[in-house]
């Protein structure tokens, strides 16, 4: 199981569209996507890249297809954005699963791993 994705920065639409959240002048660069990796590990394991927790990125995803036009000229991009998404997701949900399959206790105390990371739902 990876700790990180790595996607080219198109995959979050144009400049435009995801300077929100990779900032502004990403079009060039990589984007790692993580879960839960500090920002010290990440500038030291990927330098020179851009760096967004999944759950923003899949949040920020969900807007952007939810505001965008549903029409011909943007059909390509709806598409990317969808399919970007859905990585996101099984990335997602492949590191909940681990996370939640340990038992549901630590150390001394009861601890509800279920409620650290919920499932997160899609806007379709």
């Amino acid at each position: 199981m990876t700790k990180v994705l790595i996607l080219p920065a198109s995959e979050f639409g144009p400049e435009t569209m995801s300077a929100s959240l990779l900032g502004a002048g990403s079009q060039s660069d990589s984007v790692v996507v993580h879960y839960g990796l500090s920002q010290r590990y990440l500038t030291e394991k990927y330098p020179a890249h851009r760096y967004a927790s999944v759950v923003p990125a899949i949040k920020h995803l969900n807007q952007s297809i939810k505001t965008m036009p549903h029409d011909a000229a943007n059909s390509g991009l709806y598409t990317r954005l969808v399919a970007t998404r859905s990585r996101l997701m099984e990335f997602y949900n492949t590191r909940r699963v681990a996370f939640n399959s340990v038992p549901p206790f630590v150390g001394r105390g009861f601890m509800a791993r279920q409620a650290l990371m919920p499932a997160l739902g899609t806007t379709r």
